[in-house]
């Protein structure tokens, strides 16, 4: 009989032979905290470039989870309460009721974005973090925001006074033991200093330079840096896979069942199926996607994680589009079993 690794391998390997899909790292966490690891392909087509076991990929989007995972830890540390308003850190936020609890749900009522411009520099960015009109009252709705992560992201600065590479290193990094994950920013010299060799490529983006390759795919953290709430962090599958054992662990899917609003929890999405109209909602069922084609998935009634790390966006971000709807054949085979 067919084990779900073996699944997993094969729609990675289908999807590779199929479709413009280059490579991808393909792994699982067992319920004995056991990892079980793939690389098929290569980093961008070239068979010269094979993909390695230690291939370093932009998280893009799963970053918030990264994010999530430090406000669990000042919870843990120091009691910090999760209905504290946004404002209380950062008076120039425009909103006083927004509270943490509702940014790390979805269910602030910001925007998914900042203003649409090719023009947007760095203050216009932050000004429209702190002002941004909303879309809903806050707690009402659902609405996946970036907005709400960078706000996040500032405000664990002031939180821990100290960068946000310092923080994240403080208290997620370091105490969680990954050591090949981070921004890749001056801030962080042992990992900014990696030679680009080891990172997947994403995009061809000529008015940034041309190949980003161990460079931040996401504009927006590309302004603030290189480093944010929403996205900016790399990591390799084996640190990605240690990082999913931190949600299993018994108090963190406390918080994360105690913390639940509709499909959405602190960082997670549950899995829904059956339609739009009157969807099902598997609560021990949880996954998170990145821009750059990154998955990460928990099955809460096995203990098992999923991850998988490719660079889909690669050359560039419309060859293939459809991999928004390949991709859940990931977590769809995972949580089967």
């Amino acid at each position: 009989m067919q084990t779900v690794m073996e699944n997993l391998s094969q729609i990675g390997q289908r999807l590779i032979n199929q479709t413009p899909l280059v490579g991808m790292n393909v792994g699982m966490l067992t319920a004995a905290g056991q990892q079980e690891q793939v690389a098929l392909g290569s980093r961008d087509g070239n068979a010269a470039h094979p993909v390695q076991t230690d291939t370093i990929y932009d998280l893009a989007s799963l970053t918030k989870l990264y994010t999530a995972a430090a406000y669990i830890q000042l919870v843990r540390q120091s009691d910090f309460d999760l209905a504290r308003t946004i404002q209380s850190v950062l008076p120039q936020f425009n909103y006083t009721e927004i509270t943490f609890q509702q940014v790390l749900q979805h269910t602030s009522g910001l925007p998914s974005s900042v203003r649409k411009t090719t023009q947007l520099t760095r203050e216009m960015l932050l000004t429209d973090l702190y002002n941004r009109e909303l879309i809903s009252a806050p707690g009402t709705e659902i609405h996946y925001s970036d907005v709400g992560y960078m706000l996040l992201g500032e405000a664990l600065k002031v939180i821990t006074g100290q960068t946000l590479e310092q923080a994240m290193h403080q208290l997620v990094f370091e105490p969680l033991g990954l050591h090949e994950t981070g921004y890749r920013t001056p801030a962080m010299p042992g990992f900014y200093d990696l030679p680009k060799e080891r990172f997947a490529p994403t995009e061809d983006v000529p008015e940034r330079g041309g190949l980003l390759q161990g460079t931040v795919n996401d504009f927006k953290a590309n302004l603030l840096g290189g480093a944010a709430g929403h996205a900016g962090i790399f990591s390799t599958l084996t640190d990605a896979l240690t990082f999913n054992q931190f949600w299993l662990e018994p108090d963190v899917v406390a918080l994360l069942q105690a913390n639940r609003c509709d499909f959405r929890t602190l960082g997670w999405h549950y899995w829904r199926f059956g339609g739009e109209d009157e969807p099902s909602i598997e609560q021990d069922w949880l996954y998170q996607t990145g821009f750059t084609g990154t998955i990460m998935a928990l099955n809460l009634k096995t203990n098992e994680a999923l991850t998988v790390l490719t660079n889909r966006v690669y050359p560039e971000r419309t060859v293939y589009d459809r991999w928004r709807v390949d991709r859940y054949q990931f977590p769809q085979a995972f949580f089967a079993q």
